[in-house]
């Protein structure tokens, strides 16, 4: 399941370091073919809310209610945070997902840590995340 899990965490970050050297290299290509602005912000808005579905998801398995409802409660702010990103203007759309993906990775590598989640996870997601940041960095600056 490790593997697994890798392997899909790193197909699912070729969209973003795909995309970002395109509009470094051409960013002519990257509008015309990848769609742009648009796509990006619309890929990276579905995989940070994917991310908040990941912490529900192990939420409804908590014996505890109050403990349970909390990270049910703090598992909607990716969510949120990637809605109003697609709502907001550049640079201040690219930086909200780019906080969104550094702190979720912070609070499931921390979780993961603390026994919440397993501890591989933890390491996929600040790996992933350092490379969806890097990416967001690199749309930024394009």
């Amino acid at each position: 399941m490790i593997a697994t899990a890798w392997f899909l965490a790193g197909l699912g970050a070729v969209p973003f370091v795909a995309m970002a050297l395109a509009s470094i290299v051409s960013p002519e290509f990257a509008a015309a073919r990848l769609g742009g602005d648009a796509a990006f912000l619309g890929y990276g808005a579905v995989i940070l809310s994917f991310m908040g579905g990941v912490r529900w998801g192990r939420a409804l398995s908590l014996e505890d209610p109050a403990r349970a409802a909390e990270q049910i409660i703090l598992s909607v702010a990716p969510s949120l945070a990637a809605w109003l990103a697609l709502l907001i203007d550049r640079p201040l759309s690219l930086l909200l997902l780019m906080a969104g993906f550094a702190l979720q990775a912070a609070w499931d590598a921390q979780s993961a840590r603390n026994g919440l989640l397993p501890r591989w996870f933890g390491r996929v997601r600040l790996t992933i995340s350092a490379i969806v940041v890097a990416s967001i960095i690199l749309v930024m600056l394009a």
